[in-house]
């Protein structure tokens, strides 16, 4: 029976993360036929395909939903100020973290996000919603279904746990206050639930009726993928000619993205205490969330015999993309075919192409500069307790030319590039709710090596369950510490090039290599794919 179910998300519906997995959500249940209606704040909403309604406040709404297998997305009115975990650039907005907003402006937009879901709920009805993170869509959700009887799940995503409710215990109050009233909070791994019972330790042992439940409510449901999107590479060729078509329409459509040609780097030195506002500000210059304007003037083409070591995802200090980078010159020393492919785009983009501009001139002051100045919370790109000058090196022309940086791609384009990829790597010093781009890859085909912690041991366990072979080659091991304790940038840089090497020697053999990665490819897709498929995890959703 088809149901009318509400996402309440207060963000976009394109990147990465919870905003793909809204979008995932969605298309999933329109797929099986549920009306689905969405409240998010992205204005370009209505120019996605899969969108059959868009509609913003001011609008005249209509009198039922959605017809099912319909989708319709609101984008409410907030009074221009979104509050965020992590401080980005969002067009037509002011960008305050959640922190830095006072309670007035946090309450006004509860009361104006929560009047139109309750709007919506009255004019037309629902089965049940679904919110997601701790922060702010829940406590929203809760107070616009004050007296109703409809149910709703919370889905915990890391971000405002990790960014604003952990080291910010007085925004546990609105967690708090809608985790009382749902039905079910939703985490993707063991970690996430073991996050929430320590995050809210103090408020689960005051509360001896146990009114508020935790435990009982909390259940694990892993995110999933799309296996129609990522699929493994069956010819080179026309994946990187499809690359070509989706990325040339990109630029077509939004032109904005960064030009190489366009981007003055600042005077630094090592000691430039300004570096990292200079070149965050340099960030603004451009739209971050389209690809690269100069893209297809830079793209190489991929053989089938050259090793590409891929990283998909924000270009953040948690995310371990720096010690990807510092790692390259001494794996491109000893395979002087492999590639580094860098997707994504973020706080750190022009960090991370000066450094990559200090390697190409071999100034290690520049890159010390840029890789090593905290933020506004003394947190560097680059782990501050490792030592620039044991790994740095000036690359050769030949060398440089082997790394891209394609600023940020879309699910389509993706779905052509990442088979492309010998190696994803997932190298976060933070916590990670769930490995979602691991998955991605292992639909794709793709060997994805994780860092062993948070949600991603729930990935790389299910793996090894049933390939115990297959999980020893994605499994890297690295020492608690660093700038962010989770996971030592300087133990990192130990680990990782040794256990690159390690997957490209077996996967590029001197002889056999083509069935090696046929077979390989299999494994991985079949894990994935009888694990982790929308289809299924969406039904269970809704069995909650």
């Amino acid at each position: 029976m088809a149901k009318h179910i509400i996402i309440v998300h207060g963000y976009l519906l394109s990147g990465s993360g919870s905003n793909i997995y809204s979008c995932n959500l969605t298309m999933q249940w329109k797929k099986q036929g549920h009306a689905v209606t969405v409240f998010c704040q992205d204005p370009q909403a209505g120019t996605y395909d899969w969108v059959d309604e868009f509609f913003t406040s001011k609008d005249e709404w209509p009198q039922h939903p959605p017809s099912p297998g319909q989708v319709r997305v609101v984008v409410p009115d907030i009074a221009g100020l979104l509050p965020v975990y992590n401080y980005n650039e969002y067009d037509g907005y002011t960008v305050k973290t959640i922190p830095n907003c006072s309670d007035e402006e946090i309450e006004r937009h509860i009361e104006m996000t929560s009047r139109e879901i309750r709007r919506a709920v009255t004019a037309w009805g629902c089965n049940q919603v679904l919110s997601n993170h701790a922060l702010l869509s829940p406590v929203n959700t809760t107070r616009a279904l004050e007296g109703t009887n409809v149910p709703f799940n919370i889905k915990i995503h890391g971000s405002a746990l990790s960014f604003v409710i952990k080291p910010f215990p007085r925004y546990k109050k609105y967690a708090l206050e809608a985790m009382a009233k749902c039905n079910k909070i939703i985490a993707g791994t063991r970690h996430v639930v073991k996050q929430v019972l320590d995050i809210f330790k103090e408020e689960l042992d005051h509360d001896p009726k146990g009114d508020l439940d935790l435990k009982r409510k909390l259940v694990i449901v892993p995110p999933g993928m799309d296996p129609t999107v990522f699929s493994p590479l069956r010819d080179s060729i026309k994946n990187q000619e499809s690359f070509r078509r989706e990325v040339e329409n990109h630029i077509a459509e939004k032109g904005d993205g960064r030009r190489a040609e366009k981007i003055n780097f600042p005077a630094l030195s090592s000691s430039s205490s300004e570096a990292h506002s200079k070149l965050v500000e340099l960030g603004t210059t451009y739209d971050q969330r389209v690809v690269d304007a100069d893209l297809l003037s830079r793209l190489p083409t991929f053989s089938p015999d050259e090793p590409v070591i891929m990283y998909i995802g924000h270009f953040l200090h948690t995310k371990g993309v720096a010690e990807i980078l510092l790692s390259f010159p001494a794996i491109v020393k000893r395979l002087p075919k492999a590639r580094l492919l860098l997707v994504g785009y973020g706080t750190f983009r022009e960090h991370l192409m000066l450094m990559i501009n200090a390697m190409t001139t071999g100034d290690i002051n520049l890159f010390k500069a840029a890789a090593h100045s905290p933020d506004e919370r003394g947190k560097p790109f680059l782990d501050s307790s490792i030592e620039i000058d044991k790994y740095f090196r000036q690359l050769e022309p030949s060398e440089v030319s082997r790394i891209t940086v394609t600023g940020y791609l879309n699910h389509t384009e993706l779905g052509f590039i990442l088979p492309l990829a010998s190696v994803l790597v997932v190298a976060s010093k933070w916590s990670e709710a769930f490995g979602m781009v691991a998955v991605e890859a292992m639909s794709a085909g793709v060997l994805p090596l994780c860092v062993y912690h948070s949600g991603l041991v729930d990935v790389l366990d299910r793996v090894k369950e049933t390939d115990p072979e297959l999980e020893s080659l994605m499994h890297m091991e690295i020492k608690n510490g660093g700038d962010f304790e989770l996971g030592s940038g300087a133990s990192f840089m130990e680990v990782f090039t040794p256990k690159v090497l390690e997957i490209l020697q077996h996967l590029f053999p001197a002889t056999g290599g083509k069935e090696i990665r046929a077979l390989t490819s299999e494994r991985l897709r079949e894990v994935a794919v009888s694990t982790w498929s929308w289809d299924g995890i969406c039904k269970k959703l809704l069995e909650l």
